[in-house]
């Protein structure tokens, strides 16, 4: 009888400290972040400082995207700061959402691992945005062959308090093939409304659409406008975004996932370009 009692008490106590160390595990990946206030940070640079792994994450702290060790000379553009609350331990913490010079690499990491000013190690000195690292997580989108230029960024950034998605961005940066596969740039705009909904059908579902430049919403004058200067940039999509739907503005789509893609000046489509703005379910749940 003794014996079964110790057995007992032995097994208890095994289960106790095992439980006791899945209860202490911390937050890994899989814990969910929210968002709880974010600040524009004007695409400031910043570099890391430090060659150990830490990682770029998602925009929702849930999937490792790319570890900054294997961009030793690259210089991060800071376009957001970020206070997040995790759901599983209810800490918070300021992360920096970040983006590579060329466009192609970005997602959000904590402040700590990095420090502000360019990349002294970069090659062509840090005096203009480029990335001369290279990722070997196996999530690298370094190979994109529209890689999001800086007029995208400022597009993407006149829409208050969207949340950048590296997965929209990607989607967006496929738009300038289906426009320049058509004599008709309005045509490419609907075809790549139908391969979005035929590859990326709950993204379609769950997203609004704004063609910058489409001939039913900017005619050509209005376009020349700003060709010649006398509108700005801002402006001029602003126009496209009341004229679409009214009285919708900017401030409109607080919390969406944003990808966006804009023809640069130099592009005989300056003027054009497409944002994607979607909200998924789960978002819409926790903006409390």
């Amino acid at each position: 009888m003794k014996k079964s009692i110790l057995l007992l008490t032995t097994a208890l106590t095994t289960l106790g400290f095992l439980g006791a160390i899945t209860q202490a595990k911390p937050a890994q990946a899989s814990a969910r972040y929210y968002w709880v206030k974010s600040i524009n940070r004007n695409n400031l640079p910043y570099h890391t400082v430090s060659q150990r792994s830490a990682y770029i994450y998602n925009a929702t702290h849930t999937q490792k995207l790319h570890n900054l060790k294997n961009y030793p000379r690259t210089t991060w553009y800071v376009s957001k700061s970020i206070l997040m609350r995790s759901s599983y331990t209810g800490k918070k913490g300021v992360y920096y959402y970040v983006t590579n010079g060329a466009g192609t690499v970005n997602g959000i990491v904590w402040r700590g691992y990095l420090t502000s000013g360019t990349n002294p190690n970069t090659t062509n000195g840090g005096n203009t945005p480029s990335d001369n690292g290279n990722d070997n997580s196996g999530n690298s989108n370094g190979t994109d062959t529209n890689p999001t230029n800086s007029l995208s960024q400022e597009l993407a950034g006149f829409f208050e308090g969207t949340v950048p998605d590296s997965q929209l961005q990607q989607i967006a940066n496929e738009y300038p093939s289906f426009v320049s596969k058509y004599s008709n740039p309005d045509s490419g705009d609907e075809y790549f409304k139908i391969m979005v909904a035929e590859k990326y059908n709950d993204i379609y579902k769950n997203s609004a659409f704004f063609f910058i430049g489409n001939g039913g919403k900017n005619n050509k004058e209005t376009q020349q406008q700003l060709k010649s200067g006398q509108i700005s940039f801002k402006d001029y999509v602003n126009n496209v975004v009341y004229a679409a739907n009214g009285n919708v503005s900017f401030t409109t789509f607080k919390n969406r996932l944003i990808g966006a893609y804009a023809f640069d000046q130099s592009s005989p489509n300056y003027g054009r370009g497409v944002v994607i703005l979607e909200s998924p379910q789960q978002n819409q749940t926790s903006s409390n």
